[in-house]
Parts: C-alpha cells; structure tokens; sequence
C-alpha cells in the first residue's frame, strides 16, 4: 500500500477490514493494557487500500459468486433457504462458528467444489454486498479453510460451475467425460421436477406432453454434452438449446413473469388474447406465437436469460422481451 498509495496503515485498520469481510482475524496479543481504549475507526478512503491489497493476496475474491444452494457433507444438495439451513446445521459448529473470529459466523459447504462458503443475511438485511450491493440471503465462497469444514481448494474452486460459469455457446461439446452421463441421467430421472422448474423460468404453464418431447429431444440430440451445462443449470441449458416453443393454446402462470407476459400479450398482440389464462387466436389467418430463450449473458456474480414471446403472421414481432436473473436448480 505504501508503494502503490503513498499512505501507511494500522494493523487494528487491517483488523477492522478483514472483520467487514467475514474473516478471522485471530487473537489480538497486542491490547491495550488502558480500561476503556479509544479505537479509531478505519477512514473510508482506507478501507478501499486495504481491500484493493485483500483482494490482490486472494484473501477476499475479486467477484463476489453469488448462490442458492448449499450442502452439509452429507452427500445432499439443499435450496438455501432459513428453514432449511436451520434444519440441517442446527445453528451448531462446524456450521456456526465463533462469533469473535468472524463478523457472521454462518458456513457451510457448496455442493459443486466441497469448498467452505458463508452464509450471507441469514437473518435480514445484515450485509451488503460491495460489488453487487446484494441484501438477500445467499451464499459466497469463502476463500479460506475454516474450523471443522473441508479445508479450501483453490484447484476445485477455480473449476467450480458456479463461481466460474461457462457462457452458453452452442460451440463446444465434452467428449467422453462421466459428467455427461450423470447429467443425462438427472434429466431422465427427474422430469417432472425439470417441468415445474422450466414453467417457473418461463412463466408458461407447458403441458407436460410439450415438455417431454422437449426433454426428448435433448437427450437424443446430447445437447447435454456441451460445456456451459452443469448440474445446476439443466433447465437452461434444455431451453437455450431448444427450438422456439409454440404457445398456442398453453396456459399462462400467475406468476409475476406470467402477469406481465399477459399484459403484453393483451396490449400487443395482433393474432392473440388471453382468456382464463389461456391463450388463444383472435383471427383465422395461419399466424403462431413463439418462446424463445436466448442470449445468455455473465455479469459479475450473476447470469441472464432473455425470455422473448415472439408473433409470426405476415412479420415477425416481439410482444414481450425481459432479462431475467439465474439461479441454481438441484436434482
């Protein structure tokens, strides 16, 4: 920090920082022997000077992976929810550490990379997040071994799908490697779980006869085999391969995505209404309306899908258009 700002810093300054980043700072040897010592607070300006240093030691990331699920070693994968991570840590160590050593004591495994990660506003809005400004709960990796946990690998955290995700490109394809026959299996074996899951992305309640032709077709084409999927994203990668999906005659969700999908359709469209949730043509002409989900996009911690409901009569038009916000899906 001298040579690239010019400034000297306090260990108790470094102590305040690592505390603001969940770290262990350790036993401090060097107390003030004073009753009531005065400790001054880290200027801001300082707190970026050691951050910036953090970060360059690898001691904080770089970009914050944001996730939503979580393990406990037990060979299972849970969605990271307070109910469920109560009920599977019970708040006890290794889980919940010392509070003294770490600013949110709250840990527990990702199920990708077996590497320690920290639970993040289990109980509120108690962090925020610098780069993503993010105040949901969520989980990080923690780029550090911690107590009672599998110690850190930075190998496997680097190879890990969720902190560094593949762009979806229909480019490059694994051969021959286990994973894409665990992934294929997880498709076969969990169908109607990968149903609800594309109706709750898409905000279209697809018939379960659409919906299996969909899943047959990817496993015959073995679109599962590109890079970009892992075990996470299976239905994002099933519809990001898929050709366009026919909406005639399919129901839409109540969903918030859904209720802005009927307002479009309803204030847009040409050829189409929607009636008790069903969309249905308004014209004999031979015209379709199409789901496409497309254009794939990484941004610090987080991925985007576009989700665009497309007309087709005489010209293409798009009714609706969003960006929407990934998670991870377990199976």
């Amino acid at each position: 920090m001298k040579d690239k700002y010019g400034v000297n810093v306090h260990t108790s300054y470094i102590a305040q920082v690592k505390r603001m980043c969940g770290l262990d700072i350790g036993e401090n040897y060097n107390k003030s022997k004073k009753e009531n010592p005065e400790v001054k607070r880290c200027p801001q300006e300082k707190v970026e000077y050691i951050k910036d240093a953090l970060r360059y030691f690898s001691i904080i990331e770089r970009e914050v992976k944001d996730m939503n699920i979580f393990s406990v070693g037990d060979g299972e994968e849970y969605d990271l929810t307070r109910e469920n991570y109560i009920a599977k840590t019970h708040k006890r160590f290794p889980f919940y550490q010392n509070p003294k050593r770490y600013q949110n004591p709250y840990f527990a495994i990702c199920p990708a990379c077996n590497n320690p990660i920290q639970i993040i506003n289990l109980f509120g809005k108690q962090y925020e997040e610098e780069q993503t400004r993010n105040t949901t709960m969520h989980g990080r990796h923690f780029i550090r071994s911690v107590d009672g946990l599998p110690l850190y690998n930075r190998e496997n955290y680097d190879a890990c799908p969720i902190h560094n995700p593949i762009a979806f490109r229909i480019r490059r394809i694994r051969e021959n490697e286990p994973i894409n026959e665990e992934i294929r299996e997880l498709v076969e074996n969990n169908r109607n779980k990968i149903a609800i899951d594309i109706r709750k992305i898409t905000g279209i309640l697809l018939k379960n006869e659409r919906i299996n032709r969909i899943l047959d077709d990817y496993i015959a084409a073995r679109d599962y085999c590109y890079t970009h999927t892992n075990r996470y994203n299976i239905p994002y990668s099933i519809l990001y391969t898929r050709e366009s999906i026919n909406l005639f005659g399919q129901k839409i969700d109540t969903s918030d995505l859904g209720e802005r999908i009927t307002l479009a359709i309803r204030n847009n469209s040409r050829y189409f209404d929607v009636k008790v949730g069903r969309i249905i043509k308004t014209v004999e002409e031979f015209v379709s309306l199409y789901l496409l989900v497309a254009n794939h996009r990484v941004q610090g911690s987080k991925q985007y899908m576009t989700i665009s409901i497309e007309e087709r009569g005489d010209a293409n038009y798009v009714l609706f258009q969003e960006e929407v916000e990934m998670k991870q899906y377990i199976y």
